[in-house]
């Protein structure tokens, strides 16, 4: 007690009483209080109707966002590529490399060149088109190896 008036002085001459308590006559209709706030309660959660809407709200938040995203995907998918590159894109990833390798591997120049003047075949190559395949297909070092011969 001695340190503490040394420490604190005005601490020290303050009485020691709890500060907080109750009003007075809190405690005398407490109960009946209590059993109106359950009361108001009970007709609260009585009133509440069940609704469908708020079954299906979560499932029906969830596909709005399914249907958000893939707007979002598709619609500048479908702007920004063109369908022939989509098509081709689909067509060139049929075979595996290993598979288009053994059938360019298994080509040679007279069945190319048939294939070229088949008569069934309504397609025309034009020389860009045949260089593009060439290109594509063969080497640099192969192509100058072929000419050299």
């Amino acid at each position: 007690m001695e340190e503490l008036k040394n420490i604190a002085p005005n601490l020290s001459k303050m009485k020691k009483e709890n500060a907080f308590g109750t009003p007075k006559h809190y405690f005398d209709d407490f109960s009946a209080r209590i059993q109106m706030q359950i009361e108001a309660e009970k007709n609260v959660a009585d009133k509440k109707e069940f609704k469908i809407i708020t079954i299906l709200k979560p499932a029906l938040g969830l596909a709005a966002s399914f249907a958000i995203i893939f707007m979002l995907v598709y619609i500048p998918i479908k702007t920004f590529i063109p369908q022939e590159q989509v098509i081709e894109t689909t067509a060139s990833a049929n075979y595996s490399d290993n598979e288009m390798h053994s059938i360019l591997e298994g080509l040679d120049e007279s069945s190319f060149f048939s294939l070229l003047s088949n008569d069934d075949n309504d397609e025309t190559f034009s020389d860009d088109d045949l260089i593009a395949y060439v290109s594509s297909n063969f080497s640099a070092y192969e192509i100058f190896e072929y000419t050299q011969e």
